[in-house]
């Protein structure tokens, strides 16, 4: 599928900027001897290690459907992203641990040129990919970009705290606003997690895509031989539905005619919705 093949090439780029500063800052680290260089560039390999989750989900989501998966892959887009939900949850249980010592044993930032120089550019570069992928995230509907665009916001968070506390402790603070910005930051990337987990549980569960209210009213307002629309029931992904419904037809219409009339019915609303639809219409008699 061409969506499939476009979201794989953004997170294919992604993963080489990831892959590539990550290789530069083991380089530099070993070469200066820093620890703290040393920490984040692998960091940035696990950034890396989300893109490939990512690029193996996208690979299985884009496979068609068959006999044996007659609705699709789709879904394995949805697992990656919640996959992706749950490292960051990860995270933020590692970062809380780590804060929570520092109160009890304040430690003050140290950083070498190098290492701001990463951190500076690792800021500057993540702003970007971020933006970039939510926003193609949005364009294409891919749960996936979004969820990795939502991981690298964390790392700008991350390196937004370190930034912070260094200034702050520069003009007299204490060596405590370290863990006090870095709490607030756990708290933002587990809201993050939260949103992550909300949306993708939202369609592994077979939540309600469209209001049943939104559906029949379109078809009423489309199709004056409809009698009465019930049992209406939609699931899937934001950017393909399914939709099953049982319509009362006007008891002149012929088989024919009313199988045309589905596949009407079909095409509005995937007009009207501007989301792909795949419609099951079940045709009942006109028992009054």
């Amino acid at each position: 599928m061409a969506k499939y093949k476009k979201i794989s090439q953004i997170l294919w780029l992604v993963l080489f900027f990831n892959a590539l500063i990550a290789g530069l800052k083991i380089i530099i680290a070993l070469k200066i001897k820093s620890n703290s260089l040393l920490a984040d560039s692998y960091h940035a390999l696990g950034d890396s290690f989300t893109n490939i989750i990512g690029l193996v989900g996208i690979k299985l989501a884009g496979r068609p459907a068959d006999k044996s998966h007659p609705y699709g892959y789709q879904k394995f887009e949805t697992i990656a992203s919640f996959i992706i939900g749950i490292i960051l949850l990860l995270l933020s249980i590692q970062m809380i641990k780590v804060t929570v010592s520092k109160f009890s044993d304040p430690v003050l930032p140290v950083f070498d040129f190098w290492s701001m120089l990463f951190l500076g550019l690792g800021f500057f570069g993540n702003i970007i990919i971020s933006i970039t992928e939510y926003q193609k995230g949005k364009k294409y509907k891919s749960e996936i970009l979004i969820a990795d665009a939502t991981h690298t916001a964390t790392d700008i968070l991350i390196s937004f705290g370190v930034i912070l506390t260094l200034i702050l402790i520069k003009a007299g603070a204490s060596p405590l606003i370290d863990p006090i910005v870095s709490l607030v930051i756990v708290a933002l990337i587990i809201l993050s997690c939260l949103s992550i987990f909300k949306d993708a549980l939202h369609i592994l569960l077979d939540k309600t895509m469209i209001a049943p209210e939104i559906i029949s009213e379109i078809i009423y307002a489309s199709e004056k031989d409809i009698i009465d629309v019930h049992k209406i029931r939609s699931r899937g992904r934001k950017d393909y539905i399914f939709v099953d419904l049982h319509l009362i037809l006007n008891p002149e219409m012929t088989i024919k005619e009313a199988h045309d009339l589905s596949h009407r019915l079909e095409n509005i609303l995937n007009q009207k919705l501007k989301k792909s639809v795949e419609l099951n219409a079940h045709i009942e008699p006109n028992e009054k």
